[in-house]
């Protein structure tokens, strides 16, 4: 058993913390209503697993995964949509087996009550922090998805608990 965090595409759900035997693909399928396949982030170690004949079936818009993964995978931006439920694991192990959600995602996802967004100007540091701080975790990713976007002189952005 494994546990990750299940984004339904319904905003009026909240996501929650679910544990499953990763190695049944069954399962899965049913959290995310068909087939599916891996997202990957860059970092932490982790992936969004969503329907991948969402776009086939017309599922709705699953605008806090797709956010959680442009934050997580730049390359991605713009470029993958997620659609459908969907949930968020560990990244595969050496042998592809599927690990559980890093732990710092949880907290900073399900246990945080107040966010910051840091930023980082030169690839060697430091980080800045803005005093604005969130109350929602999925504020403070647009925030730093856009920074990031906007701002010439902004390299990178994460989001922290403040």
């Amino acid at each position: 058993m494994i546990t990750g965090i299940l984004f339904p595409c319904d905003e009026e759900q909240p996501i929650k913390r679910v544990e499953f035997d990763a190695e049944n693909v069954e399962t899965i399928q049913s959290m995310v209503g068909g087939s599916f396949e891996a997202f990957n982030f860059d970092t932490p170690p982790a992936s969004i697993l969503a329907n991948d004949e969402a776009m086939l079936w017309s599922l709705p818009f699953n605008l806090r995964a797709t956010v959680l993964l442009w934050q997580h995978a730049k390359g991605l931006r713009g470029q993958a949509y997620i659609s459908g439920d969907a949930i968020l694991t560990g990244a595969p192990d050496g042998r592809g087996r599927t690990k559980s959600v890093p732990g710092e995602l949880t907290e900073l996802l399900l246990e945080t009550e107040t966010y910051a967004v840091e930023f980082l100007h030169r690839p060697d540091g430091p980080w800045s922090r803005k005093s604005l701080t969130f109350s929602d975790w999925l504020e403070a990713y647009n925030y730093a998805i856009i920074h990031e976007e906007t701002y010439a002189t902004v390299r990178s952005a994460r989001v922290i608990g403040a």
